[in-house]
């Protein structure tokens, strides 16, 4: 699977380190927005595969973000949350089984909410680089 967002945090510059954050960010407010219209499948006797298979895809992207080599507790964290999203999904398209969708839309909210915040007090940090 190819990376939508390349080489995402590979700059030595702040300006390059705010868009690479915007670009997590937009990733992730898509992938939200998808989840809760699959949301409103719940209960009907189809729903979107192509929907399923396109949130399955941007969470991977997603994960491939993360710097695994860090092997830090952000890196972590991330990689399970994302994961637990994945397996959310994945029990809708295999099993329409709905449950876990609401606890990966609230991951979802909360790791947007982070970056949001990362995102701020990046750009009122000094310039580096």
């Amino acid at each position: 699977m190819r990376n939508e967002l390349g080489p995402v945090f590979v700059v030595d510059n702040k300006q390059g380190q705010i868009d690479a954050i915007n670009k997590v960010k937009r990733l992730i407010r898509f992938t939200l927005d998808q989840t809760k219209i699959l949301q409103e499948f719940e209960g009907k006797k189809k729903h979107p595969m192509d929907l399923c298979e396109t949130i399955l895809n941007n969470i991977h992207v997603l994960i491939t973000t993360i710097d695994k080599s860090s092997k830090n507790t952000i890196s972590k964290d991330l990689d399970y949350l994302y994961k637990h999203c994945l397996f959310a999904i994945l029990r809708v398209r295999d099993h329409k089984d709905y449950k876990f969708l609401e606890g990966c839309i609230q991951v979802l909210n909360e790791i947007t909410e982070g970056w949001d915040r990362v995102g701020v007090a990046f750009q009122k940090a000094p310039a580096f680089g």
